[in-house]
């Protein structure tokens, strides 16, 4: 059960995993988990990648990561910031950048686990913008959206900010269908 400060903390559910599976196969010396949440994609990326930066805007979600890492006990490659997207790094830096966004179509942010914007995709497309900006030209996103949202919009605007967009794995769940996304500059 959760308390009042892990409330809003994205618990995993098969997106997460999904996207855990598909970045098993990176191994890259800088590697950026955008809106970290429960850390369990920064810990999947600990495994093969040198270095590792977690960022979330929630103090107590980057908490809880801490402790994950913690309760290890050895030596942890995961670097922990409490920030806004990418916005404190220059330019040119990370090999890899994922993220698993908040991705409901949702005409107010009330849950920003969850909450998307009006098309579900406003916060991807920031998180995007942010990443294709301290990626390095060699690097990839790799992302998860869902087809509830505006997929095909986010895939355009990936696109037209220079990028070749694959989709690496689908699944189709009762509701929805998970894409499972990798983005590389063109």
């Amino acid at each position: 059960m959760k308390n009042k400060d892990t409330e809003y903390i994205y618990s995993p559910e098969e997106d997460t995993f999904l996207l855990s599976r598909i970045i098993q196969k990176y191994a890259v010396n800088n590697a950026l988990e955008i809106g970290t949440g429960s850390g369990l994609l920064a810990l999947e990326l600990e495994v093969n990648n040198r270095f590792v930066v977690g960022v979330d805007l929630d103090f107590n979600a980057l908490n809880e990561l801490r402790i994950s890492i913690a309760k290890k006990k050895t030596g942890s490659k995961i670097n922990i910031i409490c920030c806004d997207s990418a916005s404190p790094f220059r330019g040119d830096v990370f090999d890899l950048v994922v993220f698993n966004p908040p991705y409901l179509p949702s005409e107010k942010i009330n849950d920003t686990t969850i909450d998307g914007g009006p098309s579900g995709v406003e916060i991807s497309k920031a998180w995007f913008k942010d990443a294709s900006r301290i990626l390095r030209k060699d690097g990839r996103i790799v992302f998860l959206s869902s087809s509830i949202s505006d997929v095909n919009g986010l895939l355009d605007y990936s696109r037209k900010l220079g990028f070749k967009v694959n989709v690496l794995k689908r699944k189709q769940l009762f509701f929805e269908e998970l894409l499972a996304i990798e983005a590389r500059p063109i």
